[in-house]
């Protein structure tokens, strides 16, 4: 069987660690963790549950250098597949670690994408068009560990794992992101945001969910409304591919004159080479 290792970086965690542990505790061989500074005790009871096999400590916020921190500890634990959540998103309930081994079972594929949903309460998930937009991509990664993996050194939202080739499948798993519910948790991640990007202030309002309209969340992942509404969002997905492929190529364009530098400057010798040689021989 797969070693599954998941790795956990938080700070003041102490609303979502129980319920976080109860639910990766039934999904992963081993739980690797960063705290950033934690004084609530949510550092001593990770500490003390069996799973945890290893935790550091940090201090100042820097997400990348944290990140590539506890993956370099996670890599000394030698797992064959990897994931990174924050200690304020679990999985559906009714998922079980042979879901898990089903997916790291196939040799072809690489990487897994989870959907999330933003919660407005314990009961509700946002449902704008917005919201549901961002939940229809799969921005949480799971992977099979490669000497390749990394992360970008951001000291703010430093994206999921960068490295791993290969192929990506978009399962229909759901993660419950409970982060929004609590409007004290919201006041200090944006303090902490604002501190680092203040140009970002409207981004950091739209964390308030203000006026969203609610979805109650159903657990059966058979049941025939969840099963519509994951219909909904990969049609939601698949809309966005010419604009994400058109983005992908720009992107590429715009990198291109800086990694053909040295080719053109290699040719352009030559050139001016055999023009000389041309006018000699005349």
């Amino acid at each position: 069987m797969p070693k599954f290792i998941v790795m956990l970086r938080v700070k003041d965690g102490i609303t979502f660690v129980h319920e976080w542990l109860a639910c990766f505790e039934k999904l992963v061989d081993e739980i690797v963790v960063l705290d950033n500074g934690s004084t609530d005790g949510t550092y001593e009871i990770l500490e003390a549950h069996p799973k945890v096999t290893d935790i550091i400590r940090t201090e100042g916020y820097n997400e990348g250098r944290d990140k590539n921190l506890l993956y370099a500890r996670v890599r000394l634990r030698k797992p064959d597949w990897c994931l990174w959540v924050d200690v304020d998103e679990i999985f559906e309930a009714n998922l079980t670690r042979q879901h898990f081994d089903r997916l790291m079972s196939v040799s072809f594929i690489n990487k897994y994408g989870f959907r999330r949903f933003h919660f407005i309460d314990r009961e509700h998930f946002a449902g704008s068009w917005f919201r549901l937009n961002y939940s229809a991509g799969h921005d949480r990664i799971m992977w099979r560990e490669s000497p390749t993996g990394y992360f970008q050194n951001l000291i703010i939202d430093s994206p999921n794992v960068k490295g791993i080739s290969g192929l990506q499948w978009n399962t229909n798993f759901r993660l419950k992101h409970l982060g929004y519910i609590d409007k004290s948790i919201v006041d200090k991640k944006a303090a902490i945001y604002r501190g680092i990007i203040p140009e970002k202030e409207q981004t950091f309002q739209e964390m308030y969910m203000h006026g969203e309209k609610k979805i109650r969340w159903i657990d059966n992942r058979n049941s025939i409304k969840v099963r519509s509404l994951n219909l909904l969002l990969t049609v939601l997905r698949l809309k966005t591919i010419p604009c994400r492929a058109f983005n992908k190529i720009k992107s590429k364009l715009q990198t291109r004159p800086q990694e053909v530098q040295p080719q053109l400057a290699s040719l352009h010798s030559q050139v001016k080479k055999t023009v000389a040689q041309d006018e000699f021989s005349h």
